[in-house]
């Protein structure tokens, strides 16, 4: 019912869910801790949020808390398409710097787990995308952190020039400047 494959950034996985469909449409099952048990996956949800977004490329990110405040992100699409991206923040890790990203679609059956101390950003690829998220750990404010979306040092490949931003997005600070 579930196929668990290990992404290049250690400790993220994508997982793959069968969708059932009929002529009413399709369902998932976004999360299942049962599912997960014997495979050795530990994942606690605290809470669930949505990021509803009207616009193609519009882009969110890179998001995360502060060391040791980090949290572990369900993450998947619930409708339209995303470009979703990682980016490791652990200087600890055997991949720290490197990034990751998946595309994410509705009705795909795949979600992506994203380790606590990794950068987590997307962007649309169609309007009205919505992105879902179960995530493990409290949320704290002022923990909150943004690496530039565009750093030069992180490089990440993304699938827009001129995105959507926030102000606070838009006025993020590069890797150097950025407080892990």
């Amino acid at each position: 019912m579930i196929e668990i494959k290990e992404l290049p950034i250690d400790g993220a996985k994508l997982f793959s869910i069968r969708v059932f469909t009929d002529i009413r449409g399709a369902f998932e099952v976004f999360w299942e801790r049962d599912l997960l048990s014997p495979q050795s996956i530990s994942f606690s949800p605290t809470n669930a949020n949505h990021s509803y977004n009207t616009h193609t490329g519009t882009l969110r990110g890179m998001h995360f808390q502060k060391s040791p405040h980090g949290q572990t992100k369900l993450v998947s699409c619930v409708s339209g398409k995303a470009w979703d991206v990682m980016v490791d923040l652990r200087d600890d890790s055997s991949t720290f710097g490197k990034w990751h990203a998946t595309k994410l679609s509705a009705a795909s059956g795949q979600a992506v787990l994203i380790p606590a101390g990794c950068g987590h950003g997307f962007v649309t690829l169609e309007p009205n995308t919505t992105i879902a998220y179960l995530i493990e750990g409290q949320y704290m404010p002022d923990q909150g952190r943004v690496l530039r979306w565009n750093d030069p040092t992180v490089a990440i490949n993304w699938p827009v020039k001129d995105p959507v931003l926030s102000d606070k997005d838009a006025a993020a600070p590069d890797w150097d400047q950025c407080e892990f």
